[in-house]
């Protein structure tokens, strides 16, 4: 609860991450994952390509930050944005979708526009951030996200709505998506790198 309150502390603001701001998710992806498991900057651009508002970026403003506050890292969005130019991109969630209720190599390597699932790629929180319950507070604010976006789909067309939300996690991380809602579903079929996946579902309201 301690580490909830501290992100609550912190000034955050979520917006979805622009193709220009996609090489400043790819920084941290490189930096806080092993490179048996980052994704490419490639991959990074084709899902903010194929699915743009599935990919949210947590923000710090800046202006906002208090003495006590780590120092911000160097991923200004964009300087001459007047828009971001006092904020600090420090964490991101992104996905793509896809149909059935398991994720493969398969589906989690393409997008399926038609598809009811979200399936998360990566929950990344940049190294000065974390332990400050960051990730908590971006998982519970993007799980808001895509509940929106199904209240936004007309009712004369239920099968446009997204039913779950998919993603493989480690062990160690399994309390943090189970204390957002997550259910463990099992040992994962898919392999990527040298440890272990364990695959997880959130049902979404429809």
């Amino acid at each position: 609860m301690a580490d909830v309150n501290r992100a609550k502390s912190l000034p955050l603001e979520f917006k979805l991450v622009s193709a220009e701001q996609v090489p400043l998710t790819y920084a941290i992806e490189i930096q806080e994952y092993p490179e048996s498991e980052a994704a490419s900057l490639e991959n990074l651009i084709f899902r903010q390509e194929a699915a743009p508002k599935l990919f949210l970026g947590c923000y710090l403003r800046k202006d906002e930050v208090q003495d006590d506050s780590p120092s911000p890292t160097p991923n200004n969005p964009n300087s001459g944005n007047t828009e971001f130019s006092s904020l600090e991109l420090i964490g991101y969630i992104v996905s793509t979708l896809v149909s059935g209720d398991h994720l493969t190599h398969s589906s989690m390597s393409s997008h399926n526009p038609s598809g009811d699932a979200v399936c998360i790629h990566s929950v990344c929180v940049s190294s000065a951030f974390q332990r400050r319950g960051v990730a908590t507070r971006m998982l519970k604010e993007y799980l808001q996200h895509l509940q929106g976006l199904n209240n936004n789909v007309n009712a004369s067309s239920p099968s446009n709505k997204l039913k779950r939300v998919l993603l493989i996690a480690h062990e160690h991380t399994i309390g943090l998506y189970a204390g957002v809602g997550f259910a463990l579903i099992g040992k994962s079929a898919v392999e990527h790198g040298p440890d272990p996946w364990f695959e997880m579902v959130y049902t979404l309201d429809h």
